[in-house]
């Protein structure tokens, strides 16, 4: 077959671009096509007959380097014959070394390697691709925010029971004897009870009082729907250990003020029931009597009027005895009436509750320097009439727990966290209590369950 030039390009330039013609290996036959369609290009491997195409002179702001040997024109590409025979194995019908991968690539968009149009198909494949990933990458966000609002409540009270019971033992220890005597004083870098300068002195009219042969105890308690998972296992606690003993278990849901949050309604119990007992001991629902041969005998002091155990924030009032005196239903009923401090707007207000009140009263260390103010003026004579123990008496919180102790307090511990401990030393303190002897059925409740724990309010 005699090559015309025109043949003779299309033989040897192989017509790459556009307008492709797809070329039979080894003497097929090529149709022709118009430039500015999409189709597949293949170079031929021997001596074919090429259909006629149109070729285009190169721009020189479009045309970089050709490979092969060949030139790129607005889409379209000629190859001369030496680049055909570097690059595909010549003319010669060696089809011994395989084409370039690129020969047979498809153009599919501009940014491919021919620079070529991108078809409206194509396009749609293309936006539709984008915004899937778009819709996966919203819902994606859209799995974690949710699974942070349903859980996240969850981790943080996890977060901070181990940073209250495990970061306070190791980084926060509190002295303490070993073993802890009934009469043991709190550290005295906790201590605050010197007298304040600029008040009024101390008044301890009737101070010592006087020691009944025999003392009649009450233990005073509340429970509310706040406190679900654990109230039944708790008050069953203390009326085991108050029964071993001969006290008496307050247990009075009614009287809780709604008006205030429910911590409040404890100085309404005391106001109470004080009266009919020489001394009287609260205790938070959240504490677990961990020693029934301890005797509240052994820790009330008639020299002072109240008696409470004092942590790394000062006096704590989750665990307080109460001495019968008049100084004392007067204290109670100065603290209810601190109705400045049952919501208080500040934004450096200490504690929660009624221990603003009692902070306030005693004018602590930690009060003055943080939350300063106008001090209260008969502070001298709460502080004077008030014993700080040591906690491990009868406030022990997970953090400095001893086997021993009289009892362990999981103030500042939340939800499903608290409800967890209390299961775990529940369990101890019913087997202790079951070593003394028998226990009333109304006294030996099972622990809460796994079930109870995470569905009900603790």
């Amino acid at each position: 077959m005699v090559l015309t030039p025109r043949h003779q390009g299309g033989h040897h330039g192989g017509g790459f671009g556009s307008s492709g013609a797809d070329v039979g290996a080894g003497g097929a036959s090529a149709g022709s096509s118009e430039h500015g369609s999409e189709s597949e290009v293949m170079v031929v491997t021997g001596g074919a007959h090429h259909g006629a195409s149109t070729h285009r002179r190169s721009s020189p702001r479009t045309s970089p380097r050709g490979f092969g040997g060949g030139q790129w024109g607005n889409g379209v590409q000629t190859l001369n014959t030496a680049g055909m025979a570097s690059g595909l194995g010549g003319l010669s019908g060696d089809r011994s070394r395989k084409p370039p991968l690129y020969a047979y690539a498809r153009n599919r968009s501009s940014r491919g390697w021919w620079g070529g149009n991108t078809s409206p198909k194509l396009a749609r494949r293309d936006a539709r691709g984008r915004a899937g990933r778009r819709r996966v990458s919203r819902l994606g966000w859209l799995f974690i925010a949710l699974t942070l609002w349903i859980y996240g409540p969850f981790i943080h009270k996890i977060i901070g029971g181990f940073n209250k019971v495990y970061m306070r033992r190791w980084f926060h220890p509190i002295e303490r004897p070993y073993p802890c005597e009934a009469t043991a004083l709190a550290p005295k870098n906790l201590v605050d009870n010197s007298p304040i300068s600029n008040l009024l002195p101390a008044d301890m009219t009737n101070l010592p009082g006087f020691r009944p042969q025999q003392l009649k105890v009450g233990i005073i308690t509340l429970c509310d729907a706040g406190v679900e998972a654990i109230c039944a296992e708790s008050t069953a606690n203390k009326q085991a250990y108050a029964d071993l003993h001969g006290y008496d278990l307050i247990v009075d849901e009614d009287i809780v003020d709604k008006s205030r949050p429910a911590s409040w309604s404890k100085l309404l119990a005391m106001r109470k029931y004080l009266p009919n007992y020489d001394f009287v001991l609260y205790i938070d629902i959240d504490t677990i009597i961990m020693n029934p041969d301890r005797r509240l005998e052994d820790i009330v002091d008639f020299n002072y009027d109240q008696m409470l155990a004092a942590d790394k924030n000062g006096l704590n009032c989750g665990v307080w005895m109460l001495r019968n005196t008049p100084w004392t239903l007067w204290f109670i009923d100065e603290m209810w009436a601190q109705d400045q401090l049952v919501a208080p707007k500040t934004w450096n207000m200490l504690f929660k509750y009624e221990q603003r009140a009692f902070h306030f009263l005693y004018q602590s260390t930690i009060w003055r320097s943080v939350v300063k103010g106008e001090a209260y003026p008969k502070a001298n004579t709460v502080r004077a009439r008030t014993k700080a123990l040591n906690a491990c008496v009868f406030n022990s919180q997970p953090a400095f727990y001893v086997n021993g102790d009289l009892l362990v307090h999981l103030a500042g511990l939340k939800g499903t966290v608290k409800c967890m401990w209390f299961r775990y030393y529940y369990k101890i303190a019913r087997t202790k209590m079951h070593s003394k002897g028998p226990v009333s059925a109304d006294a030996d409740l099972p622990p809460p369950s796994l079930w109870t724990c995470m569905t009900r309010n603790t």
